[in-house]
């Protein structure tokens, strides 16, 4: 039997006060040491959980700062967990003044470009955002993956929402406008926190991006509507190479424990994967100390009944409100103070 390899990936890209854009979940935009210091603690509850249920799978943390300014309780993590540190400068980068949100997310594109070499043909890479947690073995998904050369996070399907300044519609007319066709049916929007894919496909995603990206850049330029971000670009590659499938769907959930919106229903806490974007400063931030005091996920039971708790997974207890409340304006008075 060939032997073939598991990937797991996620990123931290520190942007510098010339490139900072907004980070609407922070409040703050990516130059902040309020933004460098939550996404650092958070690679804690990621890597440990992700790493628990998926001892043999190979984990990776793309960068474009080097190992050693890391913070020395993460550069210890990754050393015993065994975690791969890449340091990869940003070339897919938008222009100044592209959007006014996430203009870092086509980091996203220079991984695959990376990664292409590494990966063989039936090789599995998740990308994945580190705001989550992982509570199973995700060998079935890779599994699932590996038959079909994509497991897809399918989020929105609904044609008149906007998403992120753009509907479906729009973003079909671009598909059109692109490449002379149609698309073969309605677009749905596939989000980018999520993205487990075949080596094979990562380089067929590699081959038709520079095409799809020259003609999204000229829109810009002429003052026209364009793809705002990277998952607007995916939406459009699944398409073009009919790649398309809501796999990851069974596996992952965006969960958002905001009081002004809560998606949340019983049953999601027997998910895979909680992507969690409220809980950075809050349940993960919390959770990341819970794991610094025991250097490891020793009582699983423990651990999940305290992680329920802390983000609010599947219910939001009174007692965590309140402590939110105390944490955030906490974090607030020190990056003030910094």
């Amino acid at each position: 039997m060939k032997e073939t390899s598991n990937y797991i990936v996620t990123w931290f890209y520190k942007e510098s006060a010339e490139d900072a854009s907004f980070y609407p979940q922070m409040g703050e935009k990516g130059d902040s040491s309020l933004v460098h210091s939550i996404y650092m603690q958070i690679q804690v509850p990621f890597f440990r959980t992700f790493r628990y249920y998926n001892p043999l799978t190979k984990l990776i943390f793309f960068t474009n700062l080097q190992k050693t300014s890391l913070p020395c309780f993460l550069r210890n993590l990754f050393d015993t967990l065994q975690v791969e540190v890449v340091t990869l400068p940003y070339t897919c980068r938008p222009p100044r003044n592209w959007y006014g949100a996430w203009q870092n997310q086509f980091y996203l594109y220079d991984i695959l470009h990376y990664m292409e070499a590494r990966l063989k043909a039936d090789d599995v890479m998740l990308v994945t955002d580190a705001d989550c947690l992982c509570r199973a073995s995700l060998d079935p998904l890779f599994t699932k993956a590996r038959t079909e050369g994509s497991a897809l996070y399918e989020f929105i399907t609904d044609r008149n929402a906007r998403i992120n300044g753009i509907t479906l519609p729009e973003m079909e007319s671009l598909y059109e406008a692109c490449y002379k066709e149609k698309p073969k049916r309605p677009l749905t929007y596939y989000g980018g926190e999520f993205v487990c894919l075949r080596g094979d496909t990562v380089r067929r995603i590699n081959q038709t991006y520079p095409n799809l990206w020259k003609f999204n850049l000229q829109r810009s330029e002429d003052n026209l509507p364009k793809l705002n971000e990277e998952a607007h670009v995916l939406s459009l590659l699944a398409e073009r190479l009919q790649i398309r499938n809501d796999i990851a769907n069974g596996y992952v959930k965006r969960m958002w424990t905001s009081p002004l919106f809560n998606n949340v229903v019983p049953g999601d806490e027997r998910l895979a994967v909680w992507h969690l974007p409220y809980e950075k400063k809050r349940g993960l931030y919390h959770l990341y100390k819970y794991l610094e005091k025991r250097n490891a996920l020793e009582d699983e039971d423990h651990f999940w009944k305290e992680a329920k708790e802390l983000t609010g997974i599947p219910h939001i207890s009174v007692r965590k409100r309140i402590r939110d409340r105390i944490t955030t304006l906490i974090i607030k008075l020190k990056n003030r103070q910094s």
